[in-house]
């Protein structure tokens, strides 16, 4: 399959590159290569290789595949001549994308631009909950009328919003969750829900059931003791296990896990990594912690540092092996907010959703006060409607990246790293400034590049294979490439 793939892709026109020992896979288009066919090969290569590889595409604007944005990479430097075609003047990337070569001549039709509006709406219901978790922000007591909550959805809806999420504080906790669930489904959205699950009964599954269609569900602890001391109630595990079993038999198709990391974990990942894949989660979310200098100082074991998530990472890139015949080993495992790749290992990075589900990237959250703001703990807010909010002058210097130094610009990974949290960057002085854990990166910010001049002496890039002649399986070319390096893909 994989073989057939990559075939494919050098008939299009795509070169691409393998790191094995940086788990990093590489597409490049070449002059010549043919954009119309291309989307057919790169949907199903990003699927098959993105869960396990970081994969980069250069030589081509992102609109080619607005959806799969993130693998698009054009550094600071990259050589035209580019030209504007009719899709950037509504393109989300229209700051820090250079436009469409001109060698892709009649190929503009086939582009869509990206995120004219958000991805995502976040709605924060309330910010009270049934638990005192020790790493929450959410309990103020505040709660988003129902008439706001709806107005936010018909909008949204209006604009071409995919995905809508609720969440709090505890949003079973609000008494138009109902409601606001099956007006999401009739306005044709994918929805996520956000709880820590206690209040999920057997009555909610039923008067529920249909309208989820992805929970995620606050991890503290994974026995009775841990959940103790991280929700700051007792006795309540159980019932939490009962209720994940509920959320399945209500037709959640997805469920998720979220821990926010502390020490404790980093420590002992293998024990916490066995436990939750017994609990049957389809994915296991580790967070950063985001939270102010008083949290911390009243929760200490939240104060990670770089070289913590770097430990935490090492310890995870082998849990996310796979196993034998190229199954998946168990319930799959991410840094799920930003940390800036330059303070991670290399062959985790795959594993790092990195900054674009926040600060506004893609999506934006509604507070229970009715304001909008680029993310949960952002003190920035952008407007009462999700249209003025989205092309906020804030957000649009945002995207345009010219901000971030030039090491981050000049780097292939900045579509999905973005420079790491810019809530971290604003406790350490300014919004717009440096994440601090990047002075802590092994080595200071370090520049990954798509396509050196030079090829590493330490591996060699995937020659193509004729089309006209099929070779040996993908796996012995790699091998015979790359000797001694890792042959798992």
């Amino acid at each position: 399959m994989l073989e057939e793939l990559l075939r494919a892709a050098a008939e299009s026109g795509l070169e691409p590159d393998l790191d094995l020992r940086k788990r990093e896979f590489r597409l490049r288009f070449e002059k010549g290569a043919d954009p119309g066919k291309a989307p057919a090969v790169l949907y199903p290569l990003l699927a098959a290789l993105e869960e396990n590889f970081l994969v980069t595409v250069a030589g081509a604007p992102a609109c080619l595949l607005p959806d799969a944005a993130e693998h698009f990479t054009w550094p600071l430097g990259a050589r035209g001549p580019f030209r504007r075609a009719k899709a950037c003047s509504a393109c989300a990337l229209k700051g820090r994308c250079p436009g469409v070569n001109k060698t892709w001549a009649g190929a503009t039709g086939l582009l869509r631009p990206v995120l004219p509006c958000p991805a995502e709406l976040v709605l924060e219901l309330n910010k009270e909950c049934n638990l005192a978790c020790r790493a929450c922000f959410g309990r103020s007591g505040e709660q988003l009328p129902l008439k706001t909550a709806e107005t936010a959805l018909r909008e949204a809806a209006a604009l071409g919003v995919k995905s809508v999420r609720f969440t709090g504080g505890e949003p079973l906790l609000h008494p138009g969750l109902e409601k606001l669930l099956r007006l999401s489904r009739k306005l044709g959205f994918y929805t996520l829900l956000n709880t820590n699950a206690l209040l999920f009964s057997a009555a909610k599954a039923r008067s529920l059931a249909g309208l989820i269609d992805n929970a995620l569900v606050s991890l503290p602890g994974v026995d009775e003791a841990g959940h103790a001391a991280g929700s700051g109630k007792t006795g309540l595990f159980g019932a939490k296990l009962a209720a994940i079993k509920r959320l399945r038999s209500a037709g959640v198709k997805v469920v998720r896990a979220g821990t926010v990391v502390s020490g404790p974990l980093v420590k002992d990942f293998g024990r916490w990594h066995k436990a939750v894949k017994s609990l049957g989660f389809d994915l296991w979310e580790l967070y950063r912690p985001m939270m102010s200098e008083e949290a911390l100082a009243a929760a200490p074991e939240f104060r990670v540092s770089g070289s913590d998530f770097a430990e935490l990472a090492k310890k995870l890139f082998p849990a996310r092996r796979s196993g034998p015949g190229g199954k998946k080993a168990g319930t799959r495992t991410v840094l799920a907010n930003p940390v800036p790749f330059c303070a991670l290992p290399a062959a985790a990075r795959p594993f790092s959703l990195g900054a674009r589900f926040d600060d506004g990237w893609t999506r934006l959250v509604l507070d229970a006060s009715g304001v909008y703001k680029p993310s949960y703990p952002s003190k920035v807010f952008l407007g009462r409607t999700l249209a003025g909010a989205w092309k906020h002058p804030f957000l649009k210097k945002i995207r345009s990246a010219a901000w971030l130094q030039a090491e981050c610009r000049r780097c292939a990974m900045l579509p999905v790293c973005l420079g790491g949290s810019r809530f971290q960057a604003a406790a350490a002085g300014s919004v717009f400034g440096a994440d601090p854990w990047m002075a802590t990166a092994p080595g200071g910010v370090r520049v990954v590049r798509g396509f050196a001049p030079r090829t590493p002496k330490r591996w060699k890039p995937l020659r193509r294979v004729p089309p006209a002649r099929r070779g040996p399986p993908i796996r012995k070319v790699f091998a015979k490439q790359n000797p001694g390096q890792p042959s798992a893909i």
